[in-house]
């Protein structure tokens, strides 16, 4: 398995985000998460920075 670090941009559909909606929009961009934090927030757009096993 390869371990990827990867930025995303994440709509949410509400502040805070829910950790369930979190887990998987990263898994939807092709990453099963072992870590991951939010760097910014423009509007109900997330800059998150993530890092986990490439799916």
């Amino acid at each position: 398995m390869k371990i990827v670090d990867r930025i995303l941009k994440i709509k949410t559909p509400k502040l805070p985000p829910e950790n369930a909606f979190m887990e998987k929009s990263i898994k939807e961009a092709g990453i099963d998460p072992i870590r991951w934090a939010v760097i910014e927030v423009e509007g109900d757009i997330l800059t998150v920075s993530a890092a986990g096993y490439e799916i």
